[in-house]
């Protein structure tokens, strides 16, 4: 249900570092906020250098957009972005200074994923119980 989208330079990040990203990324997420894994979705964009420019002026920074359900209080919220952009510097070696990572945030009522409609926050209990065959069987997709 989450959706990481990291916009790159292009060529700066190899196939192992991705994926070294998208499982820390889920990890991260699933730690400060109750998810199941199978459910992080992590894509990976690049643009040319001649493309992106930070007050006025080209720039190489790395983008990580979080798109998750509203309604997370102010300190899971700082949590998230605190342990993403730290984890980004760890795994790629950039400063975090030279990264941009941000929240939007949607209803869970205007989500959906593989038919299921998201939980609200503090129901995801409720929800993985009622939706357990559902989940067992998306666990063992390809």
């Amino acid at each position: 249900m989450p959706l990481y989208r990291c916009l790159v330079p292009a060529g700066s990040l190899d196939a192992d570092t991705r994926a070294a990203l998208a499982e820390e990324i889920t990890t991260v997420h699933c730690s400060v906020i109750t998810s199941e894994p199978i459910f992080v979705n992590v894509l990976f964009t690049e643009y040319e250098p001649t493309n992106y420019y930070s007050g006025g002026h080209p720039s190489t920074i790395s983008v990580i957009s979080a798109t998750i359900r509203a309604g997370f209080d102010r300190f899971t919220r700082g949590e998230l972005l605190t342990r993403i952009s730290e984890a980004w510097s760890r795994i790629t070696g950039q400063d975090v200074r030279h990264t941009l990572v941000y929240i939007d945030e949607i209803e869970p009522t205007s989500l959906m994923e593989a038919g299921l409609m998201a939980p609200a926050p503090g129901e995801e209990a409720v929800w993985v119980r009622q939706y357990q065959q559902e989940l067992g069987e998306l666990r063992h997709r390809d």
